[in-house]
């Protein structure tokens, strides 16, 4: 009876503790028309992001950061500057374009050989041909389809394990939080080993490999000659180190996360809407028609900067359906924010509502109907006339998304083609589309896009 009594008082003991030891939280809930979206788009200020929920930064404790986990400072710098100078900066992107017309043709043959059973299951379509991409862009060419569908399935429990991870991230006792979720933790420690014993082998692979100056550099290869100011030594800024294999299995796994998940989900909702409204998506497939020739292999990259339509339909698209709900920021010692007359005290997280902003009445006409014309009638229409921003898909300021270049293309590359390739209907009952969003770490479909297609060109080559 005895031991029983403290099973059940346990629990309660142990939250008593952990209250009794926390600090207060101080957290700051933006309304929808923000009067500090200008603060966080104008870049000097919410530089820094509270504690991240990063599975590579918790289970190190802190010690593999990545770009998203990294607070601001020298190493943060270090780390986004590499990815945004080197494989996604704008002039490198044309580097990738075989990689991403092989992910194309990968993905109309999946979805041409479905649609003989009478339905395409486009969302786990998408997903996988998006990974295979970015996992191409980070490792190189040399990984077969059974290699980076298993670990498109790894990344996919990793992403749904972000939730649970949360708990560790505000942590204020960790060790008792340890031991009170310690099957969550084990959970997230066996995730982590996986990753290990699956981006290690393709890292070492990559190591002391003469590399031809015309090859195409991947992610992995800039991670591997990087430099970071070195925190343990006096002066950081002057020693600097090499990434450890723990940070670089962090990094890629941000990389093929962040870039397969986003990205996406973003081509589901735009196909999805486009289901929905056949006008819009036949105005996008006569737009295309006029602009490329009917003996045209695809929607090839140089002309899609002429489809302002398509340009649009994407953009009103992540204004509806931003990737994520919230930007997460926290106020440090060089902020000098002021909310309701008083200066927001340093430490303050602060939490800014995307979607909410994206379909303020009084920014938008109309903001829950889907519109491209919006973007037709206005250059950047995702700002006010005074200044006010109206929408931020990829976040705003410093900590702005670095891959929104190469998520923009993307998205116009998938788009274009898929509406080229297949004209999209919607099935009835439980294959009708439903624009009902599920909000988890991203902001995805509540039920994964199904749809009917047919073809629009009279022959999908197979190889």
């Amino acid at each position: 009876m005895a031991d029983l009594l403290l099973l059940t008082l346990l629990p309660l003991a142990l939250l008593f503790l952990l209250l009794h030891h926390a600090s207060p939280i101080k957290a700051l809930l933006t309304r929808a028309k923000s009067v500090l979206a200008p603060e966080l788009s104008a870049g000097g200020s919410f530089s820094n992001r509270p504690p991240s929920i990063s599975p590579s930064a918790i289970l190190s404790r802190r010690q593999y950061q990545n770009i998203t986990s990294a607070p601001y400072g020298e190493h943060w710098r270090a780390i986004r500057h590499n990815l945004t100078s080197e494989v996604l900066h704008p002039t490198q992107l044309h580097r990738h374009a075989s990689a991403r017309r092989r992910a194309l043709h990968g993905l109309v043959v999946d979805l041409a050989e479905q649609r003989k059973n009478g339905v395409v299951h486009a969302a786990e379509s998408i997903r996988y041909a998006m990974f295979g991409l970015v996992a191409n862009m980070c490792f190189g060419d040399d990984i077969d389809n059974n290699r980076v569908r298993a670990m498109a399935d790894a990344q996919s429990d990793l992403v749904k394990s972000l939730s649970t991870a949360r708990v560790f991230a505000h942590a204020k006792l960790p060790a008792l939080t340890r031991l009170i979720y310690r099957n969550r933790w084990k959970k997230l420690a066996a995730l982590r080993q996986q990753q290990e014993q699956t981006y290690l082998p393709l890292i070492d692979s990559r190591r002391g490999r003469h590399r031809r100056p015309s090859e195409t550099p991947v992610y992995v290869d800039t991670l591997i000659d990087l430099k970071v100011p070195d925190d343990h030594s006096q002066d950081p800024r002057r020693h600097r180190r090499r990434l450890s294999d723990g940070e670089l299995v962090g990094m890629c796994s941000e990389f093929l996360g962040a870039g397969t998940e986003t990205t996406a989900s973003a081509l589901q909702w735009i196909m999805a809407n486009l289901v929905k409204r056949p006008d819009i998506q036949e105005a996008v497939r006569k737009e295309i028609n006029a602009v490329v020739g009917a003996d045209a292999e695809e929607v090839s990259e140089v002309v899609l900067g002429k489809l302002e339509y398509l340009h649009a339909v994407i953009m009103e698209a992540l204004r509806l359906h931003p990737p994520t709900s919230f930007a997460f920021r926290q106020v440090m010692e060089e902020d000098h924010v002021v909310h309701n007359g008083q200066r927001i005290p340093v430490g303050t997280k602060v939490y800014f509502p995307l979607a909410a902003i994206a379909r303020d009445r009084t920014a938008w006409d109309n903001p829950d109907e889907f519109k491209p014309q919006r973007f037709l009638s206005c250059k950047d229409a995702s700002q006010g006339t005074d200044g006010t921003i109206k929408m931020m898909p990829f976040g705003g300021g410093r900590r702005m998304c670095p891959g929104r270049g190469v998520a923009t293309l993307h998205l116009s590359y998938f788009t274009a083609n898929l509406v080229r390739e297949f004209r999209w209907r919607e099935g009835e009952g439980e294959l009708a589309v439903d624009l009902q969003p599920h909000v988890e770490f991203f902001t995805v479909m509540k039920r994964p896009l199904r749809a009917h297609l047919e073809l629009e060109r009279t022959e999908i080559k197979t190889s």
